[in-house]
């Protein structure tokens, strides 16, 4: 009974890894080039299996990516707990939790969500930018710390949390668009934000 279990775990364990393994390559091509542009036999070519394998992991291409960027979800939002928590004060974790943030949009799973966003597929729930904010409640305590201790100004914290959240999530902008360094966009959203919200 005990081999069963184990052997279990360990083909659950395997499925899970080449799953994740074939999302990523999935989340690299669509950030690449769109997602119009990678079928289901390119992304088994990409991954070293036959197309057919690949129908026994996901059924599509945003399939594949959504079960990528859940799984790198959970681990950015351990991530950003981590990071804050190693902060002192509000204002030390805000720019701690900005840093992550616009460090993420950097990226190329945020590429890969913006690319599948754009395209109209939703990433999973009713909001299609969850897998980047469900660490809001991070964000929430940062300002519930702020506002107790008189860092920040009191009230509109939910305005306040939706129009953070949506600044930090088209900060990829900026740096793409407007050619814009990481460093230069995580100063200007950061003075930006403390300016609105410092007592």
């Amino acid at each position: 009974m005990v081999q069963d279990a184990d052997w279990s775990a360990t083909v659950a364990g395997h499925k899970q890894r080449q799953l994740l393994k074939i999302g990523k390559i999935a989340a690299e091509l669509v950030s690449s080039d769109g997602l119009g542009a990678v079928s289901m036999s390119r992304l088994a070519r990409a991954s070293g299996v036959s197309r057919a394998t690949l129908y026994n992991y996901v059924p599509d291409v945003v399939s594949a990516v959504r079960e990528y960027l859940t799984a790198q979800s959970d681990a950015f939002q351990a991530t950003v707990a981590a990071a804050v928590a190693e902060e002192e004060d509000p204002e030390a974790q805000l720019r701690r939790y900005i840093e992550e943030q616009v460090a993420y949009a950097a990226g190329a799973d945020h590429r890969a969500a913006a690319a599948l966003l754009e395209s109209g597929a939703a990433l999973g729930g009713s909001d299609p930018a969850a897998h980047q904010r469900r660490d809001f409640a991070v964000l929430q305590g940062i300002l519930d710390r702020g506002e107790r201790d008189g860092t920040f100004r009191p009230g509109h914290q939910a305005a306040r949390l939706t129009l953070i959240s949506r600044l930090l999530y088209s900060s990829h902008e900026l740096m793409q668009q407007q050619q814009v360094s990481r460093d230069d966009t995580v100063a200007l959203i950061t003075d930006l934000i403390l300016g609105g919200i410092r007592r």
